[in-house]
Protein backbone atom coordinates (compact mmCIF):
# COMPACT_ATOMS: atom_id res chain seq x y z
CA UNK A 1 0.00 0.00 0.00
CA UNK A 2 1.43 3.12 -1.25
CA UNK A 3 0.86 6.81 0.22
CA UNK A 4 -1.22 8.96 -1.67
CA UNK A 5 0.82 12.29 -2.69
CA UNK A 6 -1.19 15.37 -1.81
CA UNK A 7 -1.84 17.71 -5.16
CA UNK A 8 -0.76 21.45 -3.84
CA UNK A 9 -3.17 23.86 -3.51
CA UNK A 10 -2.81 26.28 -6.63
CA UNK A 11 -0.72 28.93 -5.92
CA UNK A 12 0.22 27.68 -2.89
CA UNK A 13 3.10 24.70 -3.23
CA UNK A 14 4.35 24.85 -0.24
CA UNK A 15 0.94 25.04 2.02
CA UNK A 16 1.82 21.66 3.55
CA UNK A 17 4.80 22.77 5.01
CA UNK A 18 4.32 25.53 7.24
CA UNK A 19 6.65 26.12 10.10
CA UNK A 20 6.81 28.18 13.34
CA UNK A 21 8.79 31.11 12.99
CA UNK A 22 9.26 33.74 15.79
CA UNK A 23 9.07 37.23 15.36
CA UNK A 24 10.21 39.56 18.09
CA UNK A 25 9.36 36.90 20.49
CA UNK A 26 5.92 36.34 18.86
CA UNK A 27 4.89 32.94 16.87
CA UNK A 28 3.68 32.85 13.76
CA UNK A 29 3.13 30.23 11.42
CA UNK A 30 4.64 30.21 7.92
CA UNK A 31 3.99 28.71 4.69
CA UNK A 32 5.88 30.23 2.41
CA UNK A 33 9.36 29.14 1.45
CA UNK A 34 10.79 32.12 1.86
CA UNK A 35 10.08 35.75 4.17
CA UNK A 36 11.36 38.79 2.89
CA UNK A 37 12.41 41.73 4.70
CA UNK A 38 8.62 43.47 4.11
CA UNK A 39 7.62 40.46 5.43
CA UNK A 40 9.54 40.20 8.69
CA UNK A 41 8.35 44.33 9.05
CA UNK A 42 4.75 43.71 8.43
CA UNK A 43 4.96 40.30 11.12
CA UNK A 44 6.67 43.00 13.42
CA UNK A 45 4.67 46.14 12.96
CA UNK A 46 1.09 44.94 11.64
CA UNK A 47 -0.34 48.26 9.91
CA UNK A 48 2.36 50.51 10.63
CA UNK A 49 4.53 51.95 8.03
CA UNK A 50 7.50 52.83 8.27
CA UNK A 51 7.85 56.94 8.48
CA UNK A 52 10.44 59.25 7.57
CA UNK A 53 13.62 59.26 9.99
CA UNK A 54 13.15 55.55 10.98
CA UNK A 55 14.77 52.69 9.88
CA UNK A 56 13.99 49.06 10.11
CA UNK A 57 16.43 46.56 10.75
CA UNK A 58 15.66 42.56 10.63
CA UNK A 59 18.31 39.95 11.92
CA UNK A 60 18.05 36.50 12.21
CA UNK A 61 19.29 32.92 14.05
CA UNK A 62 18.64 29.65 13.86
CA UNK A 63 18.31 29.80 10.22
CA UNK A 64 19.63 26.69 7.41
CA UNK A 65 23.22 25.80 8.22
CA UNK A 66 24.55 27.76 5.21
CA UNK A 67 23.36 31.24 6.44
CA UNK A 68 22.89 30.15 10.05
CA UNK A 69 22.34 33.62 11.01
CA UNK A 70 22.45 37.21 9.28
CA UNK A 71 20.48 40.43 8.53
CA UNK A 72 17.80 40.87 5.98
CA UNK A 73 18.00 44.70 3.87
CA UNK A 74 14.81 45.73 1.89
CA UNK A 75 13.75 43.71 -1.29
CA UNK A 76 15.75 40.46 0.06
CA UNK A 77 14.72 37.30 1.29
CA UNK A 78 16.21 34.42 3.38
CA UNK A 79 14.67 30.25 3.11
CA UNK A 80 12.68 29.93 6.37
CA UNK A 81 13.19 26.86 8.83
CA UNK A 82 10.90 25.78 11.39
CA UNK A 83 11.92 27.69 14.76
CA UNK A 84 13.62 30.03 12.84
CA UNK A 85 14.23 33.49 14.76
CA UNK A 86 14.03 37.48 13.77
CA UNK A 87 14.49 40.45 15.55
CA UNK A 88 12.87 43.19 14.01
CA UNK A 89 14.25 46.82 15.51
CA UNK A 90 12.28 50.13 14.80
CA UNK A 91 15.03 53.05 14.81
CA UNK A 92 15.06 56.86 14.56
CA UNK A 93 17.44 58.38 12.27
CA UNK A 94 19.89 61.10 13.73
Amino acid sequence: MTAAKAEPTEGHEHEDRTVRILVNTRPHQWAEKTISYEECVELAYPGQPVGDGEEVTVRYTRGHDEKAEGSLTAGHSVKVKNKMVFDVYRTSRS
